[in-house]
């Protein structure tokens, strides 16, 4: 965890490869217990199960995306999962985010 002052506001951010979201939530949720802004990698999810992310940390807003949308569009997926990004921000610093 790193802590980033901006704008006499402290801010508490961490990143945390999940190396699966079933193996790292236990983490992630303690983490989200005294940080602002988490950046996750490897959440493993298919873009149909994005929305298990939504109500991992109760009190922030999660932007997520996938990165087997192409393989599974495309047919079954084989092997296991990969990839995938997601960003935790507290609700009340939400207004401030823009996604790009």
């Amino acid at each position: 965890m790193v802590p980033l002052i901006m704008a006499n506001t402290n801010l508490k951010i961490a990143t945390y490869n999940l190396h699966g979201l079933r193996q790292g939530s236990p983490f992630l949720q303690a983490i989200g217990n005294s940080c602002d802004i988490i950046y996750t990698q490897e959440h493993w999810l298919a873009p149909f199960d994005i929305n298990l992310l939504d109500n991992m940390l109760p009190g922030f807003i999660c932007y997520a995306t996938s990165a087997m949308t192409d393989v599974i569009s495309k047919s079954v997926l084989c092997g296991r999962p990969f990839g995938g990004v997601a960003i935790f921000v507290r609700q009340h610093l939400a207004a401030n985010v823009k996604v790009i």
